[in-house]
């Protein structure tokens, strides 16, 4: 249970921005595209998993698995660095964390 404290709270806190940040106008649109993207990328891990299906493509598949996590916390803090009005009301940008 312990080992997966940290997901667990990553999707409670993924959940509570959702909820918090996204007016109510907007709700519907922002899980259908949530749940698109979300099927539309393990269709592409399927694909990747039946093409790189030998143990001789685990460096490829290592190496994908790291431009994609480099990838998103790139985009998650060019997010974080141009906050709107909005996430400044909902968040606390202090300049010196």
């Amino acid at each position: 249970v312990l080992s997966r404290l940290g997901h667990m709270s990553y999707d409670v806190v993924g959940a509570q921005i959702l909820q918090t940040g996204i007016p109510a106008s907007k709700a519907n649109l922002i899980a259908t595209t949530e749940v698109s993207v979300a099927s539309l990328a393990e269709s592409v891990m399927l694909g990747v998993a039946i093409m790189a299906n030998d143990v001789s493509h685990f460096g490829f598949l290592a190496m994908l698995s790291l431009l994609s996590v480099v990838g998103a916390a790139w985009l998650f803090c060019r997010w974080l660095v141009n906050p709107t009005d909005v996430q400044r009301s909902l968040f606390s940008f202090d300049p010196q964390f």
